[in-house]
């Protein structure tokens, strides 16, 4: 029989078992089943080292894009609380974007008490009868690597260490936990074991049969071609990657980049435009990347050998991608691109002629400032706005997108400088996903491009509130076309030669009085402008620096530009 006297509560021991397996922070989002949570964090103190430092976000979209945004910053997970199923279901939107791009968070919520009598945490409201589901796990089931619900408090810092080790493993990815308040409540013994059980497991490189196979090819190939799309916290994809680009002359497309991964000012950068390049290139290396081109316009030509490289060349959480796969080379993506770049070496290849790639990087650096110039009077363009971002980023600056102009526009920027919105296409992540950057490095320059049909999903003075109270002076610029572009692009796409081509109003994708941003920004306490031309944009984007780096207070620029 354990001795209880003394004891610490299921919920004090959830805390300090995070803070021991390495979690910074404790993303909360409260409800009546943080009872136990709260009464840990009065007992023990805020400020306490042996728990994790507790930031309120008042919406639970925001809570895990926040947390999705510090993992891309600093390769360590964090904790996201919500409230039962109703938190979960606001929270279901950032698990979508954490599971399409491979991040690992643990989400943990409360679940309505399952007792209705005697015990401390025992059902005392109506809401706790209304809100128990049968299967509350189901909401994110499709979303998670692991699942599981907490029974006895006991088994907390086991079931920590589980669902942390699984997120880490690769492919990594989201968990979730769910936490009745009875077993929160109860006490267990003083003095807990609280440290990680499991590790997660660590891929090598893939199997050297397969890459000395991978290393033939491109070794013969005649039109190689290298298709990236993210890369790693720490950089080591990226590096990797350039030095076999280098040393071989590969060409590499960087496309749809959700972590670039690959300057566009590196010689072998061609660009992501695959129209022409993919069906004429002969070996295809496909370097971790899920949506590697879209099949309905571009795919490999008949004879072509198409290598998939990464934890899971098949990316067998999507139910379907027909890419052909000639041969998947399963392993860390870094370590397996530098057994490759040794087999390589160790072959003989005949000097390889550069010419071509040096004409296609030329090329595509010159048509991203074509784009830029032919956006820079009266209403910006995208292009426009990316290359006065990247002006003042420095040399650590970060920025995150949703909506506005993708990495190709962003040519100058190293790896991990630049984050797009996942394959999932979840609106609403920009925003607070740089929040939880921010919160990674208050010191850094982090900068937010969003659409404004994305800003508005952001639950933008939410988005303020945790930016204020929180003194992350985030940069956030909006890009205000008062509609939905991509719908209407969309539309344009599957009916070029429709009634909506020359539609002088698009059903469905325009908002008509749009608020007014920067007002919103100023009432929750931020800096904040309107643009209206794109020549007085430079000078607003210093104006909002000076603003963020004398007062430290978040700012955000309100820009008009004109549709795509």
């Amino acid at each position: 029989m354990k001795d209880l006297n003394n004891g610490i509560s299921g919920g004090e021991l959830l805390l300090r078992s995070l803070k021991a397996q390495g979690i910074d922070y404790f993303l909360a989002n409260a409800g009546s089943d943080f009872a136990p949570v709260v009464e840990a964090y009065a007992r023990v103190g805020t400020g306490s080292p042996d728990l994790p430092e507790p930031l309120v976000v008042p919406h639970e979209a925001a809570l895990v894009a926040m947390a999705h945004g510090y993992w891309l910053m600093t390769g360590r997970p964090q904790a996201a609380m919500v409230h039962v199923n109703v938190g979960l279901a606001n929270g279901v939107m950032g698990m979508i974007n954490a599971r399409a791009d491979d991040v690992p968070v643990i989400l943990m919520s409360g679940r309505t008490p399952l007792t209705e009598h005697d015990r401390p945490g025992a059902r005392r409201t109506p809401i706790q009868y209304g809100q128990e589901q049968f299967d509350q796990a189901m909401m994110v089931r499709d979303m998670v690597k692991w699942h599981f619900e907490l029974r006895y408090p006991e088994t907390v810092p086991a079931l920590v260490s589980r669902a942390l080790a699984i997120a880490r493993s690769e492919p990594a990815g989201p968990v979730y936990l769910s936490l009745p308040r009875e077993p929160l409540t109860e006490l267990t013994a003083p003095d807990p074991e609280t440290g990680p059980l499991q590790v997660p497991s660590r891929q090598g490189a893939a199997d050297a049969e397969d890459i000395a196979t991978a290393a033939r090819w491109l070794a013969e190939a005649e039109r190689p071609l290298v298709i990236c799309q993210r890369g790693d916290p720490g950089g080591k994809v990226a590096a990797a990657l350039e030095q076999i680009a280098e040393a071989h002359a590969l060409p590499v497309a960087e496309v749809f980049a959700t972590r670039k991964v690959f300057r566009g000012t590196h010689p072998m950068a061609v660009g992501p435009d695959l129209s022409r390049r993919l069906p004429e290139a002969d070996v295809v290396l496909v370097v971790d990347a899920p949506v590697a081109w879209i099949e309905h316009q571009n795919r490999p030509a008949p004879g072509a050998k198409v290598i998939h490289l990464g934890p899971d060349p098949l990316h067998s959480r999507m139910p379907v991608r027909s890419y052909r796969t000639t041969l998947g080379l399963a392993g860390n993506t870094a370590a397996t691109l530098g057994a490759l770049d040794a087999a390589l070496r160790a072959l003989p290849r005949p000097p390889r002629d550069t010419a071509p790639i040096a004409e296609a990087h030329a090329a595509y650096l010159a048509r991203v400032a074509k784009a830029a110039e032919a956006g820079s009077t009266g209403a910006a363009s995208k292009a426009f706005v990316a290359q006065c971002v990247a002006a003042i980023l420095g040399e650590d600056g970060v920025v995150f997108t949703e909506r506005g102009a993708p990495a190709p526009f962003y040519p100058g920027l190293k790896a991990n400088r630049f984050f797009g919105n996942t394959p999932a296409g979840g609106l609403g992540w920009g925003v607070p996903a740089a929040l939880g950057a921010q919160l990674a490095d208050r010191d850094r320059l982090v900068v937010s491009v969003v659409g404004d049909g994305s800003h508005l999903f952001a639950n933008p003075v939410v988005c303020h509130q945790i930016a204020r109270a929180n003194k992350l002076p985030l940069l956030t610029v909006v890009l205000d076309n008062s509609g939905w572009d991509a719908v209407r692009l969309s539309a344009l796409e599957v009916y070029p030669d429709g009634v909506t081509a020359g539609a002088e109003t698009v059903p469905l994708t325009e908002f008509g009085d749009n608020p007014d941003h920067a007002a919103v920004a100023e009432a929750c306490g931020l800096w904040a402008r309107r643009v209206e031309r794109a020549e007085d944009l430079p000078a607003a984007l210093e104006e909002a620096l000076e603003e963020i780096r004398g007062n430290r207070r978040p700012a955000l620029l309100n820009v008009a530009v004109r549709p795509e």
